[in-house]
C-alpha cells in the first residue's frame, strides 16, 4: 500500500471509478491483508473485496486482474468476479 494510506482510504480508491488503468497493485495489497489471519484490518479488506466483486463494472477490470496481479488470490478473485459476470449477465 501507498506509504501513509490506511487500508479504508485504499478501499474508497480502488472502489472509486477510474478513468485510467486499475490500480491492481493496490489489490493485491487489500488482498493479503484480507487473507492475513493475523492483521486488525482483515474485516475492512474483506468488506472492500465484497463491495469491488459487487459493483457492476467489477468485469471490467477482470483482465487487468489476471493479467497484473502478482498475488495468486488477488488473480483468484479476478477468476470469482469473472465467472459472477458469466453466470448474471
Amino acid at each position: 500500500m501507498a506509504a501513509g494510506m490506511g487500508i479504508e482510504e485504499a478501499a474508497q480508491k480502488l472502489l472509486a471509478p477510474t478513468a485510467g488503468d486499475f490500480d491492481v497493485a493496490l489489490l493485491d495489497d487489500i488482498v493479503t491483508v484480507a487473507y492475513s489471519p493475523v492483521d486488525p484490518n482483515r474485516s475492512t479488506a474483506n468488506k472492500a473485496l465484497m463491495a469491488l466483486q459487487e459493483s457492476p463494472d467489477a468485469w471490467t477490470k477482470a483482465d487487468a486482474i489476471l493479467e497484473r496481479a502478482q498475488n495468486p488470490q488477488s488473480r483468484f478473485f479476478g477468476l470469482q468476479v469473472l465467472d459472477d459476470a458469466i453466470r448474471t449477465r
